[in-house]
């Protein structure tokens, strides 16, 4: 039920999807209200949220403080036991199937971190934690695509453990704590610096303190100019940041963090 209602939550938290809707409601009234009053009012109502999502300095520095709140660990690679890689780094499982190639998506740094890690340190464990955060998965699962990945790269199989049952991220920590506890000594936790917070604080509540790994930033650290306007980089940003602050709530107010 959780799963389903995030999906839910994440559509209607999407920038883009809230754009789309106010045309929607505008397009009803045109047709079906005839209100001019209320057609200037959606109206006045898009273009105030499109430019204030196309307005980059500050998605980018709210960005850029969520990028930014762990600090990436300074422990050494080659003393690592392992690093838990979290999925999300994948399209569609079905392509990948029927093409027999993994198809990696805007996160695949989650993946090409762990095989640089690997590279540095040829005995750490990789455990790959994701099943699929599709509604109705087909092809391919992300564990497969994972596996698929990491052996066409070289690494060897005992190197490889993967866990593929979890939807999102609080179960990819429930399904993987076990598995880390199994292995004594350090642990590093990849994901992309946006979900580094929340992943991290749900590991610890879990009683498991890794090693942060960020990856897949999305800002940089000089300036931007005040003047800046960018609606296809703002709707992306912005729907990072609404994504982490609405499931960062969520944790807490359910105890998972």
């Amino acid at each position: 039920m959780e799963f389903y209602l995030s999906k839910i939550i994440n559509f209607f938290i999407n920038p883009l999807h809230i754009l789309f809707i106010i045309i929607l409601i505008q397009l009803f009234i045109i047709f079906f209200i005839e209100s001019k009053k209320l057609v200037f009012f959606f109206f006045k109502f898009f273009l105030i949220l499109f430019l204030f999502f196309s307005y980059i300095p500050l998605s980018n520095f709210l960005l850029s403080k969520i990028e930014d709140y762990i600090q990436p660990s300074k422990y050494p690679t080659q003393q690592l036991t392992g690093v838990v890689v979290l999925g999300g780094s994948f399209e569609t499982g079905l392509e990948s199937k029927e093409r027999n190639q993994v198809f990696l998506n805007s996160f695949a740094e989650r993946l090409t971190k762990a095989l640089e890690i690997y590279k540095k340190n040829p005995k750490v464990l990789i455990l790959f934690s994701g099943y699929s955060n599709k509604i109705k998965p087909t092809g391919w699962n992300e564990s497969d695509m994972a596996k698929k990945f990491f052996l066409d790269q070289g690494v060897r199989f005992e190197n490889l453990i993967f866990e593929n049952k979890s939807r999102n991220t609080f179960e990819n920590i429930k399904y993987s704590k076990d598995i880390i506890a199994n292995y004594k000594g350090t642990w590093g936790l990849i994901t992309s610096a946006n979900h580094m917070p929340r992943s991290y604080y749900a590991f610890k509540k879990q009683g498991l303190i890794l090693e942060p790994i960020s990856v897949d930033y999305k800002t940089g650290t000089s300036l931007i100019f005040w003047i800046n306007f960018d609606i296809e980089k703002g709707l992306i940003n912005w729907k990072l940041i609404l994504h982490e602050i609405v499931g960062i709530s969520y944790y807490k107010i359910t105890g998972k963090i």
